[in-house]
């Protein structure tokens, strides 16, 4: 990628993607599992069933999740933002991107999709119909995500240069 900068550094730019996919897969697992009770039917379904569920759940939120690192990285035009000073405009794009195609794909998930349904329990948006719980995912764990790894990214750093020394 050549307008992004990682060409003088490609071995840290896919610990880097590593991470933020890694960390990104371990937040969202955690809370697809905390989030069951507000779903339909998720409380009489087989323990092993939701796990599989959550997990493919998760695998989605986690690809989402770099999709929105990438295009915040595209918009900073820097693949390691996540290690320096955030600029508003790198933060908003990294934020906006979860929070727009989780509204789309709930949107449709609930709808004409018909993949799943909130029970009464979940708060939802009155436009749209989206769990409230599903968008605060998209607000509280990016956060959690970005701040995590840059401090893991910040330590391999280190951790490289003193094998150096």
């Amino acid at each position: 990628m050549v307008f992004l900068k990682i060409s003088r550094r490609p071995g840290a730019a896919a610990v880097l993607a590593l991470m933020v996919w890694g960390v990104s897969f371990f937040l969202h697992f955690f809370w697809e599992m905390a989030q069951v009770p507000f779903f339909l039917g998720m409380a009489e379904a087989r323990h092993w069933d939701v796990v599989w569920l959550c997990t493919r759940a998760t695998l989605g939120d986690a690809n989402i999740a770099f999709g929105a690192y990438t295009m915040a990285a595209c918009v900073s035009r820097d693949w390691f933002w996540v290690a320096k000073s955030w600029s508003r405009s790198t933060l908003l794009v990294y934020l906006c991107v979860g929070l727009i195609v989780t509204i789309v794909f709930e949107y449709w998930a609930t709808g004409d999709g018909q993949r799943w349904s909130y029970n009464e329990q979940m708060p939802q948006l009155a436009v749209t119909g989206t769990g409230i719980l599903p968008l605060a995912q998209w607000v509280v764990l990016p956060m959690l995500l970005a701040y995590s790894t840059r401090w893991m990214f910040l330590g391999w750093l280190v951790s490289k240069r003193t094998e150096r020394e």
